[in-house]
């Protein structure tokens, strides 16, 4: 996938603007619009958790495994998507809100264009969050857990990742600009702007998040890339990671101002002293922290996804054994035969030489 969330924060079209919109920004303060940043970021992880919840897992088979998108669909299971988002959720909260904080504090800062911002932005994100981003998809795929916390994989395919989360951060940079130098009315948190260049960066950012899966591949099935790199699964999980991330972004920055109301009339009402604000206050912290626990601590299981894991798995894995037990019986007794031949024909010689054989 593309980087877990690719906030620009506010990108100017024209270099004028860019000045005028800094200026006016720095009259608000720089860590109000970080704050209000990691607060949208925050809302679009909620977003995009519930989403790839289903479609993650989907995506994770189609681009490393190779599966048919119906296939991949046959081995979801309600646990299983449950599951996972409790792992999505608590990595998404954790990656979304740096990402916005990182690229709205950029954003602020003068003489840079937008490529350098997207560089700088892409390589602080992977290097915080490629252990978060690796330890999520090998929950995805069943990975064992102390097997997905080793650190040659927690950082595996570093480089194709900071390569690919740089391209994806400059170029939705650049299509931010050049929206809102070709749209009248067009702003950096307009979801109508977000959701085309949010997908537009995870196509462009596409061919380094192939060569990224190709890397990913581990156990004794790995394909050579001529094998592992086919047009029609290229496509298929291009599409949905850029459908779901152009998704999870717009609807993200459409209901900011809307939480951020709600947000203010809980705050109100605490104030006044209100019991029920409160108790809401405290079970919603409460959910938050179950699913964060949860989502560090447990594994996550589906119907068989390899050859040696779940029922059908195990039946499979089993079978095969039992036939090559039999296999290893009948060539001992093959050979139990053949020995029992070669001492009958040294007991014959023996007796013709006028010896004895004893009985055992």
């Amino acid at each position: 996938m593309t980087p877990g969330y690719g906030g620009s924060g506010p990108i100017s079209a024209k270099e004028p603007a860019g000045r005028e919109t800094h200026t006016a920004m720095a009259g608000v303060g720089v860590g109000a619009k970080v704050l209000q940043a990691v607060s949208a970021g925050s809302v679009a992880a909620v977003v995009s958790a519930m989403l790839a919840a289903v479609t993650e897992p989907i995506m994770n088979r189609v681009l490393v495994k190779r599966m048919s998108i119906k296939a991949a669909i046959g081995e979801m299971t309600p646990k299983l998507v449950l599951s996972f988002f409790a792992t999505t959720i608590s990595t998404n909260l954790l990656k979304f809100p740096l990402f916005e904080a990182v690229a709205m504090f950029l954003s602020l800062l003068p003489n840079m264009s937008n490529v350098v911002r997207g560089l700088i932005a892409g390589f602080i994100f992977t290097t915080a969050t490629l252990p978060i981003t690796n330890f999520r998809y090998r929950m995805s795929i069943q990975t064992p857990m102390e097997e997905a916390l080793k650190p040659s994989n927690l950082y595996q395919a570093y480089l194709p990742t900071v390569v690919r989360d740089m391209a994806y951060a400059s170029a939705r940079n650049l299509l931010a600009a050049l929206m809102m130098g070709t749209f009248v009315g067009m702003n950096p948190g307009s979801p109508q702007m977000m959701f085309p260049v949010v997908i537009g960066a995870c196509v462009i950012s596409a061919p380094f998040n192939e060569v990224r899966g190709f890397l990913l591949q581990s156990g004794a099935k790995k394909l050579k890339f001529s094998e592992f790199f086919k047009p029609a699964s290229f496509a298929r999980s291009t599409i949905l990671g850029a459908v779901n991330m152009g998704v999870s972004v717009s609807v993200g920055y459409f209901l900011t101002p809307i939480v951020g109301r709600y947000v203010t009339k809980l705050q109100g009402a605490l104030d006044s002293g209100s019991w029920v604000a409160l108790l809401g206050l405290v079970a919603a912290l409460d959910l938050m922290m179950v699913l964060v626990a949860k989502g560090f601590s447990s594994k996550v299981y589906s119907r068989a996804i390899d050859a040696n894991k779940g029922l059908a798995g195990g039946v499979e894995s089993n079978a095969d054994a039992i036939q090559n037990n039999s296999d290893k019986i009948a060539e001992i007794l093959e050979r139990m035969k053949a020995l029992e031949s070669e001492n009958q024909k040294l007991s014959t010689k023996v007796v013709s030489l006028g010896g004895t054989v004893e009985e055992p």
